[in-house]
């Protein structure tokens, strides 16, 4: 990467280069990309906040922007559709072995910053579910017994529950079971 310096540098930058460290298992550490960066280290935490805040950040764009690549390649409309994206989803996180090795070196701290009430993880996963789930209500496509809202956290609990269980229960993660399970959820609203 380029060395940039403290006028040419913005939040931006941090967060990209953080991005390019946790998807390559590097650790995030403030200071270290504060060099990285040619900027403070006073900056890096103003920008930041904490590594464990910048970490959550950066999972939550991974999140984002897997959100989007699943819907662009789903053509099902309502509940089919909502289950192909959760599950498809669900399996990418799975896979990605960056995640995988994070949760792994330290697994309270991961499942705070992926599945805590605070995590801007939870956050972007229910957001991205409820806009979902509220444009194929809106379409006509399927109906709900509950909000949008409270179906988009359910479905993420249930996710996070089984996608986690190892970290959680020290059992495997059943990825099979969660699909069935997210499809009897979504079937009652069909």
């Amino acid at each position: 990467m380029t060395r940039t310096t403290w006028h040419t540098c913005q939040p931006m930058d941090l967060h990209s280069l953080a991005r390019q460290w946790f998807i390559g298992a590097r650790r995030i550490e403030l200071q270290k990309l504060a060099v990285e960066l040619g900027i403070s280290r006073a900056t890096v935490y103003r920008w930041a906040g904490s590594a464990e805040q910048l970490v959550g950040k950066v999972l939550a764009s991974l999140v984002d922007d897997t959100f989007q690549q699943i819907l662009r390649r789903t053509t099902s409309t309502g509940s089919k559709r909502v289950l192909e994206v959760v599950n498809r989803g669900m399996h990418a996180a799975y896979r990605f072995r960056p995640l995988r090795q994070f949760l792994a070196k330290d697994a309270q701290l991961g499942l705070k910053i992926v599945a805590s009430k605070h995590s801007p993880v939870q956050e972007r996963t229910i957001a991205n579910l409820r806009q979902l789930l509220e444009e194929e209500v809106d379409a006509g496509h399927m109906t709900l017994p509950v909000e949008p809202a409270v179906m988009a956290y359910a479905l993420t609990r249930i996710v996070e529950s089984f996608l986690y269980a190892d970290l959680i229960t020290g059992a495997t993660p059943d990825l099979e079971n969660a699909s069935k399970i997210l499809a009897l959820m979504l079937r009652q609203g069909s």
